[in-house]
């Protein structure tokens, strides 16, 4: 029992580190660039500031995930900027920056998308 117990609260306390940010709102911005960047900005939301990443008013689809996941994602922004269907993204507090050329640590990196 104290072996259970002992691993219960370690589990919440690695659990307890981070946390997903929501922000929602429509789409003022898609940015698409060759090298595999998609970058994004919300209308009249910048969302929370993550002092780890120095943009705060863009997000990123990261580079880093497959083709397949960055073309869903993408293409359900697409459709919600020419619809003007409200997103809601959301992103770690505790960093996970998309990086930028020579720079680790630029723009929130979005975890998950929905309309």
């Amino acid at each position: 029992m104290k072996k259970f117990i002992a691993l219960a609260a370690l589990a919440f306390s690695l659990s307890a580190n981070a946390a997903w940010l929501n922000s929602t709102a429509e789409v003022e911005d898609l940015v698409t660039y060759p090298g595999n960047t998609i970058l994004f900005k919300l209308k009249n939301n910048n969302g929370t500031n993550i002092s780890a990443c120095s943009n705060k008013e863009y997000f990123a689809i990261s580079s880093t995930y497959p083709e397949e996941a960055r073309a869903r994602l993408y293409s359900t922004l697409l459709a919600a900027t020419i619809s003007k269907t409200p997103v809601t993204i959301s992103y770690s507090d505790t960093g996970n920056c998309e990086a930028w050329g020579n720079s680790p640590s630029v723009y929130r990196r979005v975890t998950r998308l929905t309309l």
